[in-house]
């Protein structure tokens, strides 16, 4: 599969255009992991010829970007970009070619602003694109990583609040740029996913987009990163991906089965997939397995290009179940446990459209048998379990009743907006303003069993991104009561692209009346915070 998606390469372009979009998430190695903004070209090319000597260039890694602190500080006479020949005495052109002679791409890094990342003089291409594009291209550079630093200032290096900073203007005008040069480029957009509709417009013009703020050497950072990636599957496609950032597998932050977790979570999610670990013989072989599971691999680089998405979450229980198309009649499941310690979890075929299918547990690289009805899983602490589905028979729909959040009974300041044409779906109209002491109740709800999955469309678009190296999270928590029980708690991520755009999570319930009618269920904030706007729910079964 590895070879054939390679062969693709460049086929989404047509014949005249300059940009190439790779049909499947690009494969590579960055300096930023490892070296942050202190390339040189000796650990560029120690790393490169790692990945040929690990055969990881077979799997696919194939692109290589000396990240922010490659350049001089500053331009020539005529305004070129120029190398830090202490750091890089052979230049540009001479490392492309290096590159290209071992049968791997020569990826570049700028940023659209004044001045790169991580620096306070390192110029950026922000009124230079058209010169920086032909000496990208005269080097020989086959992919741009574009970074967003400085984006209104000499003296601001992160905005992430102006109109500007979050403006798509900057990183189109280089994706013109690049257009006019003789060379072909992947371009990959690092706007941060600050401000709205950013896949929408980055999925256009960029090969992929990064949507977050950076992954930092921490477990919790996985959690940001996955709960904002949620709602991008609506932008992701053959040529467009949502970039999660480069991978931590190799650095020795995480476990090795939160490297696990972490690679197999980007790969289900189809974000690049950019090693940052130092490809020596340091790194240990746990990592290097890791990083060169073909079957892993294979699911991230399946020809459909189709994001899995979040299908059922427990947040109480700290467990999620995601749930993915691949090509060839096939699926595949993920079941995430962000648990510090291990448990057993009970996953329903039938409630996810599955009567029964073949199974292959992708890590434990076995074939399980063909399964059916409801499977207890045993998880370790914090595992991935990734199963591909074969053979799929499916199950039959259940029966539903939709129920507006804004006809339900509203107490203390929550309140109904009419949103536009298109918008707050599938109603028009959703309820914010779910604070302290707020409530939105469902009264007469209709209920065929003690339990049900209930699908709650709601809009959250609390971005984390000032609060990224914090506790940031990405969600919105809710809590919801069934006929005067306990309130239980729900995590809820990131539902679009802006404050209108509705997301849906599927939640289990129980403590239900069988009966017409007879069913009271009620939503409300945690604490002092606000919970996600609703919109309205879908109860099942």
């Amino acid at each position: 599969m590895y070879p054939v998606s390679l062969l693709l390469l460049g086929l989404i372009s047509s014949a005249s255009a300059k940009s190439v979009k790779s049909p499947t998430p690009p494969m590579g190695w960055n300096t930023y992991n490892a070296y942050n903004c202190n390339p040189s070209e000796q650990k560029v090319k120690l790393n490169a010829q790692g990945l040929v000597d690990l055969g990881l260039n077979k799997l696919g890694y194939n692109i290589v970007t000396p990240d922010c602190g490659w350049n001089a500080q500053s331009r020539d006479s005529s305004n070129k970009l120029q190398w830090n020949t202490t750091l890089f005495p052979s230049g540009g052109k001479a490392l492309g070619d290096y590159l290209h002679g071992l049968g791997l791409k020569f990826g570049l890094y700028s940023g659209a602003g004044y001045l790169q990342c991580g620096s306070a003089v390192i110029p950026g291409s922000l009124g230079y694109e058209d010169i920086d594009a032909r000496s990208f291209s005269s080097w020989g550079g086959d992919s741009l990583k574009y970074d967003n630093c400085y984006a209104t200032s000499k003296t601001t290096m992160v905005d992430s609040d102006s109109a500007e900073a979050k403006s798509p203007a900057r990183f189109q005008k280089m994706e013109t740029s690049l257009e006019a040069v003789d060379r072909p480029f992947q371009y990959f957009i690092c706007q941060w996913g600050i401000g709205e509709n950013v896949g929408e417009w980055a999925s256009k013009i960029g090969n992929t987009w990064r949507m977050s703020n950076d992954i930092y050497n921490a477990w919790r950072s996985i959690w940001r990163i996955t709960n904002q990636v949620v709602p991008y599957w609506r932008n992701t496609r053959p040529g467009a991906f949502p970039d999660m950032d480069m991978l931590l597998v190799g650095l020795n932050v995480l476990s090795a089965e939160e490297e696990r977790f972490h690679f197999g979570m980007w790969a289900i999610n189809k974000s690049p997939l950019m090693l940052g670990g130092i490809l020596d013989s340091k790194l240990s072989k746990t990592s290097l397995a890791i990083m060169s599971n073909k079957e892993v691999i294979a699911i991230n680089q399946d020809s459909l290009a189709k994001q899995a998405q979040l299908v059922r979450r427990y947040t109480v229980e700290e467990w999620d179940i995601w749930l993915g198309e691949l090509s060839g009649s096939r699926k595949v499941i993920g079941i995430a446990n962000w648990r510090n310690q291990s448990q057993t979890v009970s996953v329903d075929l039938a409630s996810l459209g599955i009567a029964s299918a073949t199974v292959r547990d992708v890590w434990a690289a076995k074939n399980v048998g063909t399964l059916s009805g409801t499977q207890n899983v045993k998880l370790a602490a914090h595992e991935l379990k990734l199963w591909v589905l074969t053979n799929i028979t499916t199950a039959s729909t259940l029966s539903s009743t939709y129920y507006e959040a804004a006809s339900a009974k509203l107490a203390g300041g929550s309140s109904v907006t009419t949103c536009s044409y298109g918008d707050c779906l599938p109603a028009g109209k959703k309820v914010g303003n779910i604070g302290s002491g707020f409530t939105v109740t469902f009264n007469s709800v209709t209920a065929k069993s003690t339990k049900a999955v209930v699908g709650v469309d709601f809009i959250n678009y609390d971005y984390a991104f000032t609060t990224a190296w914090d506790w940031g999270s990405n969600t919105r928590n809710m809590t919801i009561a069934v006929n005067g029980g306990s309130a239980k708690r729900w995590a809820f991520p990131l539902s679009g692209e802006d404050w209108y755009q509705t997301g849906r999570l599927n939640v289990e319930i129980d403590g239900l009346k069988v009966g017409s009618g007879s069913n009271s269920i009620v939503f409300a904030n945690v604490g002092t915070v606000w919970a996600p706007d609703l919109v309205g729910i879908e109860v099942f079964g």
